[in-house]
């Protein structure tokens, strides 16, 4: 069966609500599309503006949709299958998958879009697991993938298709993130530089996450990041503490936070 047929199947399936079979055949499909066909073949559709035109990049949308819907309860530990295809194509990892789309420049391009994506989604599955230090770091791997590729980053009058909803992902992302970094920054002030790697405490500071659906939750009970570089306040879970200064250094502090929140809140002023 050839990709757009699995693709058409799954549609059908979901129609008929059948959720795991869909969530499985949209795996197949992306497997199959990746190891026999063109990935950067245009599905035989009309579609709106914000969906990638390509089968892969398609199907690939739905796919990570359904990790990102809370209603779908699809993790790490639920589907550990379909969360190793998810993370093989996080931004800094590499992958033989990748082999059929490195062979042309639109196959490179459909290649980061997924890659961002996947790190977009990996995020918000470490926030929803209260990890704020690694949503972080997934956050700023998808973006500074996104940097490399301009139209992911500002959107030309009239573009459809993959780079609409890459950039369209993007944009919902950086209040997410912006609003992560703030709020551990501020988190870990009141507890103290607490000497755990990672706390779950109430504050009166609410965390607020916006999901693809566009809604909007606030959590108190919240678990962050305490260690900090002693030299340019980088937040990490990995950073060790020195047992005499009992201060984090750190060998690759390219960010600090208050970098990261210009990066995020001020994107004209990035380098």
């Amino acid at each position: 069966m050839s990709g757009v047929a699995l693709f058409q199947r799954a549609e059908g399936l979901y129609a008929q609500g059948k959720i795991q079979e869909t969530f499985e055949t949209y795996q197949k499909c992306i497997r199959k599309i990746l190891r026999d066909e063109n990935p950067t073949a245009n599905i035989p559709a009309i579609l709106p503006d914000d969906f990638p035109r390509e089968t892969l990049g398609a199907v690939w949308r739905n796919f990570v949709g359904f990790f990102r819907d809370p209603a779908m309860s699809f993790t790490a530990e639920t589907a550990p299958e379909a969360y190793k295809l998810l993370n093989s194509f996080r931004p800094t990892t590499t992958s033989k998958l990748y082999a059929r789309l490195e062979r042309t420049d639109r196959g490179k391009v459909l290649l980061k879009g997924m890659q961002i994506t996947a790190g977009l989604t990996l995020g918000l599955m470490a926030w929803d697991n209260r990890d704020r230090a690694t949503a972080s770091k997934r956050y700023k791997e998808a973006l500074d993938l996104a940097a490399t590729h301009p139209p992911f980053s500002v959107l030309a009058p009239g573009a459809v298709g993959l780079e609409r909803w890459v950039y369209m992902d993007l944009q919902e992302t950086k209040e997410n993130l912006g609003r992560l970094v703030q709020n551990d920054t501020v988190h870990a002030a009141m507890v103290g530089g607490a000497p755990q790697r990672r706390d779950v405490v109430d504050l009166p500071i609410g965390h607020i996450r916006i999901d693809k659906t566009g809604e909007a939750t606030t959590e108190s009970a919240t678990m962050f990041a305490t260690n900090e570089c002693g030299k340019c306040g980088k937040r990490d879970v990995k950073l060790m503490r020195c047992g005499q200064c009992k201060k984090m250094p750190c060998e690759s502090c390219f960010l600090s936070v208050n970098y990261l929140l210009t990066y995020i809140m001020f994107p004209r002023l990035r380098p």
